[in-house]
């Protein structure tokens, strides 16, 4: 019996950090603000200013491209054909050699992942 209170105590501390590496991903702080999925470019530069590099490319499927996720709601959904061409763009922000570089990814100007780097540097 002990052992499964063990087990359970265990389980509900790796939910509770699962839930916590959500959060991380979804949100970005900087400059006192906080920048979130669904944000536009210029909700994100307002915020955090201009980011150290920007990459840019478009994204082609034939005539149209299927989604099936939706990156504000993190679930999968009915397919739904998008338009093409998507235009992508990775923002990236070195913030210091005490944080790590963080990776604003954008569809079509709306930001749809954050991706936490490497150790940023000075």
């Amino acid at each position: 019996m002990k052992s499964v209170k063990i087990a359970l105590l265990i389980l509900f501390f790796s939910a509770l950090l699962v839930d916590n590496a959500a959060f991380a991903d979804r949100h970005m702080r900087c400059e006192g603000s906080l920048v979130s999925i669904g944000d536009t470019k210029a909700q994100v530069l307002d915020k955090c200013g201009k980011p150290d590099k920007i990459d840019q490319w478009k994204e082609y499927n034939n005539d149209s491209m299927t989604q099936i996720y939706n990156y504000k709601t993190e679930r999968y959904i009915a397919p739904q054909q998008v338009p093409n061409p998507i235009l992508m763009e990775r923002w990236t922000y070195n913030l210091g050699s005490n944080q790590f570089i963080r990776y604003l990814y954008f569809q079509d100007g709306e930001l749809i992942k954050i991706k936490t780097g490497e150790k940023g540097s000075d």
